[in-house]
């Protein structure tokens, strides 16, 4: 489990009905992310006049969480991309800070516009379609030999960058560059599209 972090492409045109719509934004965030939980799991212990009024109440949300969004349509796996829990430690290599730091850097993972919700982590995050294109620009000039110079164990323990064990677990440098890799990708075809992403920490 843990804290992952997520992006997804949203098209242009979706950008407004993301902000507004509830219902949209929620299904939009849990498309490709596993099955629509069990709402009716734990009604079976309860009476039956508590029982029947619950699962009524239920039934429109278990129809909503069961159906993709209709626009856009149930994402492709190439407009998801999961960075796992290599989020924080990519976000500290780009910007060299722990939550925050320089455009366009900042809004490849921590930026954007907050959207809706706590979804625990905090709510869900909009990069527009322009600040795509500058984040997309700059990853393009940054190699991964680049990002990877700056990796400095010690450093990322001492900001507590999450999920820590940086010095104990060599696997982790191996691990960001692939990420990072992605995470490159992902904007750059992003950017081509002309899409805007969704980012946020589950």
């Amino acid at each position: 489990m843990g804290m992952n972090g997520k992006l997804r492409r949203l098209a242009p045109q979706d950008v407004g009905r993301f902000r507004d719509d509830e219902q949209f934004r929620n299904r939009m965030l849990a498309t490709g992310f596993g099955p629509v939980p069990d709402l009716t799991s734990g009604l079976s212990i309860l009476p039956w006049y508590v029982r029947w009024p619950m699962r009524f109440l239920l039934r429109k949300q278990i129809r909503a969480l069961s159906q993709p969004a209709p626009t856009p349509a149930t994402a492709p796996k190439h407009d998801i991309l999961d960075l796992h829990k290599s989020w924080h430690g990519l976000h500290y290599l780009l910007t060299q800070s722990s939550w925050e730091g320089p455009e366009p850097f900042r809004s490849a993972i921590l930026g954007g516009e907050e959207i809706g919700d706590d979804l625990g982590y905090g709510p869900p995050r909009l990069v527009p379609p322009e600040t795509v294109e500058e984040v997309a620009h700059a990853l393009s000039a940054l190699s991964a030999a680049q990002l990877m110079a700056r990796y400095d164990p010690a450093a990322m323990e001492r900001e507590e960058i999450y999920p820590g064990g940086f010095e104990e677990d060599s696997s982790w440098k191996r691990e960001l560059r692939r990420d990072y890799e992605r995470l490159r990708n992902f904007y750059a075809e992003t950017a081509a599209q002309g899409s805007a992403v969704i980012s946020w920490i589950d």
